[in-house]
């Protein structure tokens, strides 16, 4: 009996200074991305969040971090889906639902446009059928953005950006509204 107390006193032990490990290691990670991020190195850190997170999925910075860093390098879809785990991590954090909203946003744009490796932003057609299923997504897109936003606003309505953001908002609407009339969405 003696022996199993003692053999899983060293299992409780062991498991206990793994996570200490594991801690530290992603917090040494994520103020290595911090920094790159910084200097503008942002596949640097983009390669340093995906590290902290292989070791603890569950930390909310290191979420949050990495969909910000993915923004940077036009990486929207990565980006969303980083950002969507941030939030069921930490949902009282009014930057989460800024960033969902920016991030949807970004794959709204990318639907009818696309840069080219020269950075020169072109536009992108689509045949009849496959415009109507495009637009439906890209409406889907700017309203999952005006969530976000609106959100945010909801979580601090006294934000130094509010009305940058509500303007945001209407533009979305608008662009909403346009697609909607020209496709004979409703």
């Amino acid at each position: 009996m003696r022996k199993l107390f003692s053999f899983a006193a060293i299992l409780f032990l062991a498991v206990i200074c793994g996570a200490c490990v594991n801690t530290f290691a992603v917090h040494e990670l994520n103020q290595i991305a911090a920094k790159y991020i910084e200097e503008g190195n942002y596949n640097a850190a983009i390669s340093r969040l995906e590290s902290s997170i292989d070791l603890d999925g569950a930390v909310y910075e290191s979420r949050y971090n990495l969909a910000v860093a993915y923004l940077k390098v036009d990486e929207c879809e990565k980006a969303l889906k980083q950002i969507e785990e941030a939030s069921k991590l930490n949902d009282k954090e009014p930057v989460v639902f800024y960033t969902m909203g920016v991030a949807n946003n970004c794959i709204a744009d990318g639907i009818y446009h696309k840069k080219g490796a020269d950075g020169v932003v072109e536009e992108i057609k689509y045949d009849e059928i496959n415009s109507y299923t495009m637009a439906k997504k890209y409406i889907d897109y700017l309203a999952a953005s005006n969530s976000g936003f609106d959100k945010y606003l909801s979580l601090v309505p006294t934000a130094s950006d509010a009305e940058d953001v509500k303007g945001i908002v209407m533009q979305n609407e608008q662009k909403i509204a346009e697609t909607k009339q020209k496709y004979n969405l409703e």
